[in-house]
């Protein structure tokens, strides 16, 4: 069976885009640095196994506190 490389692209492409904004959903109240860790997330889709473990990291990572007005 014959994988076309531009599908393959676009299948990484749309893979990086989902989660680069999952990531950022989950670090905007869980990390000081949202962007940082959507665009780490987004370049770990690369290598699926690992955006997948840096998502399921970041699932589990703790809130930040509340601030105390």
């Amino acid at each position: 069976m014959n994988i076309n490389a531009t599908l393959a692209g676009y299948v990484i492409l749309l893979l990086m885009v989902i989660a680069g904004f999952i990531a950022y959903r989950l670090a905007r109240r869980k990390i000081d640095h949202p962007k940082l860790i959507a665009t780490l997330c987004a370049l770990l889709c690369l290598f699926p196994p690992m955006a997948l473990l840096a998502l399921l990291i970041l699932a589990l990572w703790r809130d930040k506190p509340a601030l105390q007005s």
